[in-house]
């Protein structure tokens, strides 16, 4: 052996002892879940191809201040500091021929919790950005089957199952804000308009006092019949002229009655 194979020799073994990256599987996992605990954001790791197990091996983030710790099964990269197995850092996860990831194409990114649970069973989400789309923005959160939260330019709808409320504002006038459950609906106009409409009945009750007023007049109509009772005192009363009128007949009726002004009786 040359003085050059022995050089290639002793190299050799001094690289296979440095360990650049290397995939693993997380054993265990050690969130900051509480905050009397002394855990920082760690998992435990069985590597591989050596089935080496690497404890409490602290994980990179993205940013600081957000979290998502690995689940126990995941297959992650682990990256060695300067080449030492004393200093591991798990610097991703990557998906495989078991976990596959979630459905997503370019200019999206889309989250799925669980993963492998049924659609509702999980939380998911999206955030799109598409030029080619119309609109080309959009948010999503989804929780099946009934909740679904909306965003895209200009609107927002938030759906739970038959409910459905819709905030409209494609420009600084026009906003609209419509409520629709089952058969049911209340529409809220930026320019001041207000419709409900219901295929049965609408009861507005209140504990103590309610007042209707009209900036300029109030139309109450029925189909069939109209009453309007009092547990004491009714009084209806106009500022100029008040008229009681009935196409077939009218009754007044009381213990007493009395009529107060210039009378006119006519057929």
């Amino acid at each position: 052996m040359t003085l050059v194979d022995t050089i290639a020799a002793i190299v050799r073994h001094e690289l296979a002892a440095v360990r650049v990256t290397e995939l693993g599987v997380v054993a265990d996992v050690h969130p900051h879940s509480d905050a009397s605990d002394d855990d920082n954001y760690g998992v435990d790791v069985t590597l591989k191809n050596s089935g080496l197990a690497l404890k409490r091996v602290p994980v990179a983030t993205g940013h600081v201040g957000t979290v998502a710790i690995p689940n126990v099964g995941d297959l992650v990269l682990v990256g060695f500091d300067h080449g030492d197995v004393n200093a591991p850092v798990v610097l991703g996860r990557l998906y495989d021929d078991r976990d596959r990831p979630p459905l997503s194409t370019t200019d999206e990114t889309v989250f799925r919790l669980p993963l492998a649970e049924p659609d509702d069973k999980s939380v998911l989400a999206a955030i799109r950005n598409h030029q080619d789309d119309d609109p080309p923005r959009e948010l999503v959160i989804q929780m099946p089957p009934k909740i679904t939260v909306r965003i895209v330019d200009g609107v927002v709808t938030v759906t739970a199952g038959s409910t459905e409320m819709v905030l409209d504002q494609a420009g600084s006038s026009g906003g609209k804000v419509t409520v629709r459950s089952g058969s049911s609906s209340m529409v809220l106009d930026q320019d001041g308009d207000v419709t409900v409409e219901s295929a049965r009945s609408v009861t507005f009750k209140a504990a103590q006092a309610l007042a209707i007023e009209a900036g300029t007049s109030v139309s109450i109509k029925a189909g069939t019949s109209l009453t309007a009772s009092a547990g004491t005192t009714a009084t209806v009363k106009g500022s100029l002229t008040a008229t009681l009128q009935g196409s077939a007949g009218a009754t007044v009726q009381g213990a007493q009655v009395s009529v107060k002004g210039m009378t006119f009786f006519s057929p």
